[in-house]
């Protein structure tokens, strides 16, 4: 599994994330602040206040939020829960489906339906955040720079969910707390033998992952009835025990009953300065299938960075 292009992202989130997505967020966007900033009166803002979290409105020259924190605050303001078990419980919740069934359709999430929720809400959220904006500005603080970038991956999220592309990476990166990766570009796989091809295409949910550590990957899930299958190409160095031992426990704990396989791949042992990924799938996709995709990303980022401080 040779390359697929790697992007030059800058994985602290929160220093200079605006120059880095200029192809995203228009040149002319701190004009919009500062005109919205003008234009919306304090009682306009506290007539809306109502629908913001009061937690939301921290001090900004004092307080400087990790990468968590930030997702915590996008995952808040874009009204969605905390972790992604509370999310899957919550659309398995009878008493909450008047409000999430439209994401579900025979029990399995629609990726169409969960674009067109994370459009509306990313809308609604670059609403309240220019409210944010607005009175920080008025209290007299300079430093806006976080709510910049964070009004930065709102409306790169809005705007890839127009467009309709990277839905499903999107929505897992709102739960991968990690040096994330910017809510862009895809990478894109080329000289795949025939043999990973096919599987990707007849594959659940294929996640293809760029590694600092372990080169490229290929993580592919399929369901089975009550089952999931979890295949694994890597390189041999890739510590599959220890990820296996990860990815059952959590598996478990979420009463996913899951099958791991590894398979080692003679991909050209490619640097890489980043980690970044992408996800395929047919469509319409079982829960337990999200989940364990955001898990198998999650850990094995998390060993890539543990193999790097090791070494």
């Amino acid at each position: 599994m040779t390359n697929f292009n790697p992007i030059n992202n800058n994985f602290n989130i929160y220093q200079n994330f605006a120059s880095q997505k200029a192809n995203i967020v228009q040149d002319n966007q701190n004009q919009a602040i500062n005109q919205y900033a003008q234009n919306q009166s304090m009682a306009q803002f506290q007539q809306q206040q109502t629908q913001i979290n009061p937690n939301l409105l921290i001090n900004y020259e004092a307080v400087k939020m990790t990468n968590e924190q930030i997702l915590k605050y996008l995952l808040s303001m874009l009204e969605l829960p905390s972790s992604i078990d509370k999310f899957i419980n919550e659309l398995n919740n009878p008493k909450s489906q008047d409000k999430t069934i439209k994401l579900l359709v025979e029990n399995l999430l629609s990726t169409k339906a969960l674009n067109e929720f994370l459009n509306q809400n990313s809308t609604n959220a670059i609403n309240k955040l220019l409210n944010v904006i607005s009175t920080t500005l008025k209290q007299g603080r300079e430093d806006i720079s976080q709510l910049k970038d964070i009004l930065n991956i709102l409306t790169s999220i809005q705007q890839s969910s127009t467009i309709n592309t990277n839905t499903l990476k999107e929505f897992l990166l709102l739960y991968i707390p990690l040096d994330i990766p910017v809510f862009d570009k895809q990478s894109e796989l080329k000289n795949l033998d025939e043999e990973k091809t096919k599987a990707i295409n007849t594959s659940t949910l294929s996640i293809m992952l760029e590694t600092i550590s372990f080169s490229n990957m290929l993580c592919l899930i399929n369901a089975s009835e009550n089952q999931l299958f979890l295949d694994i190409y890597s390189r041999e160095y890739f510590p599959y025990e220890k990820f296996d031992k990860i990815i059952k426990l959590l598996a478990q704990n979420s009463n996913v009953n899951l099958s791991t396989n590894f398979k080692i791949t003679k991909s050209e042992n490619k640097e890489s300065t980043i980690q970044n990924f992408k996800v395929n799938s047919k469509g319409n996709i079982p829960l337990n299938v999200l989940l364990i995709a955001q898990m198998s990303i999650k850990t094995i980022f998390k060993l890539d960075k543990d193999y790097c401080y090791a070494t």
